[in-house]
C-alpha cells in the first residue's frame, strides 16, 4: 500500500447514501489493488459488503497476514504478480522493501538523491504473474477501478488488460513516473498515450518530487516510510483515469455501456476523488438520456454538491452563493472568502 497520494472526501455524503440504500448490493463495485502490501485503502471501507476487493502481492508471507487479518470478509490477496502475461518472471527486492519491482534500479541517477541505497536490489527471485484479462475470464470478473502501484510495471499490466480496460474497467488510480530511474521503465507519457487509445481521460495528476542530497540527507516523509519531499525534482504521481462517461453518453453507440449501476459507480468514485463538479455533470447527463429513471437525480446531485465552510447546502444554494459571492480570491495563494479579500485590499489585517 502506497503512502495517501490523493485528497480523499472525508465525508462523501452521496456515497453514504447510495450504500445505506443498498444501490450496490446486486452489484458490488469491484476492485482490483496491484502492489497492496499493508492492505488495501481505507476509503474502500465506506462501501462495507457492497465492494468486492482483491489484491495481487508477490509476498506470499505478506498475502497469509493479510488474509487471516480479513477472514470471512469481502476481499482476498493473491501471491501473484499482476503483470502483461502469464508465466514466471525476476523480481528484483530492495532494502526499501515496498519499492521492489520488475525493473531493475539505475544507480546512476539513483545515487544524486539520500537514501539511494535503500532502491539498489540486493536479491532477485522469480515469481508468477498473471494478465489481467486471463484472471478476469477465469474467476468471471468484471473489475469496475483498478489502484496500481508496482514500480513501473503499470504499463504491463494495462498490454495484459486490454479488453478489461476497454469494457468494464471505467476507473484507474496509476502511479506513474517522470524520469525512468529504472531500467526500460516506462514514464507517465507512455501510459498516457496507451491509455487514451482505449478511452481513458486523466482527471487529477497530483505531482511529487525528490530533494538532491546538496540540501537533505531525507527521503522518508514519516519514520520507515519512503516518500516525497516538499522540494526537489518532480519524479513521480498517483494519476488518475476515468472513462469520460458524460461525453460517452451522448454517442448512440457507446451509451449503450452504462446503466444506473455503472453511471452511480463511476459517480461515487468521482465524489471520493474530490471530484464533485464532474459526478454531478454525469448524474445530469443520465438523467438527460432516461439512465436514473429510478432514481431521484435532484436528490443525488443535492447529495453530490461540496459543502461551503462547512455547511451542506443544495445545488441550487450552492449556485446561488457562488453567483453572489463571485469568482474566487486568493491571497498569497490561499483561497479567501470575499469579505477577507475586502479587508486585504484596503490594507487591514485578515485572519
Amino acid at each position: 500500500m502506497s503512502i495517501l497520494t490523493q485528497k480523499i472526501d472525508s465525508r462523501p455524503r452521496l456515497t453514504l447514501n447510495l450504500v445505506a440504500s443498498g444501490a450496490f448490493k446486486s452489484s458490488p463495485l469491484t476492485v482490483i489493488d496491484a502492489g497492496s502490501r499493508g492492505g488495501f485503502e481505507k476509503h474502500w471501507d465506506i462501501y462495507g459488503d457492497q465492494i468486492n476487493l482483491i489484491g495481487f502481492e508477490v509476498d506470499a508471507r505478506e498475502c497469509e497476514r493479510l488474509n487471516r487479518q480479513n477472514a470471512g470478509r469481502n476481499r482476498q490477496y493473491l501471491p501473484v504478480g499482476l503483470s502483461d502475461s502469464k508465466g514466471k518472471r525476476a523480481f528484483y527486492i530492495q532494502k526499501h522493501i515496498a519499492s521492489s519491482s520488475f525493473y531493475k534500479s539505475r544507480p546512476e541517477f539513483l545515487q544524486r538523491f539520500p537514501a539511494w541505497r535503500d532502491l539498489i536490489p540486493h536479491t532477485a527471485k522469480k515469481v508468477y504473474t498473471t494478465d489481467l484479462d486471463s484472471f478476469a475470464v477465469e474467476n468471471n470478473l468484471k473489475p469496475d477501478f483498478i489502484k496500481l502501484d508496482i514500480e513501473g510495471a503499470e504499463l504491463d499490466v494495462f498490454r495484459g488488460g486490454v479488453k478489461s480496460l476497454s469494457n468494464s474497467v471505467f476507473g484507474l488510480s496509476t502511479e506513474a513516473v517522470f524520469y525512468p530511474w529504472r531500467e526500460n521503465m516506462p514514464t507517465f507519457s507512455d501510459l498516457d498515450i496507451f491509455l487514451r487509445k482505449l478511452g481513458f481521460v486523466l482527471f487529477d495528476l497530483p505531482v511529487f518530487k525528490w530533494e538532491k542530497s546538496p540540501l537533505s540527507p531525507y527521503m522518508y516523509e514519516t519514520k520507515g516510510i519512503f516518500g516525497p519531499t516538499d522540494r526537489g525534482q518532480v519524479i513521480w504521481t498517483q494519476a488518475i483515469y476515468l472513462k469520460d462517461a458524460a461525453a460517452e453518453l451522448k454517442s448512440p453507440k457507446l451509451r449503450k455501456k452504462w446503466d444506473a449501476a455503472r453511471v452511480l459507480k463511476l459517480a461515487s468514485i468521482m465524489e471520493l476523488y474530490n471530484l464533485e463538479d464532474c459526478a454531478i455533470e454525469l448524474i445530469q447527463t443520465a438523467k438527460k438520456y432516461g439512465l436514473l429513471a429510478g432514481y431521484d437525480s435532484n436528490k443525488l446531485i443535492d447529495l453530490a454538491t461540496p459543502p461551503i465552510e462547512g455547511r451542506e447546502v443544495s445545488y441550487k444554494e450552492y449556485v446561488r452563493n457562488i453567483k453572489k459571492e463571485g469568482p474566487p480570491r486568493f491571497i498569497d495563494g490561499e483561497k479567501v472568502s470575499k469579505k477577507e479579500y475586502e479587508r486585504y485590499k484596503l490594507g487591514k489585517k485578515v485572519k
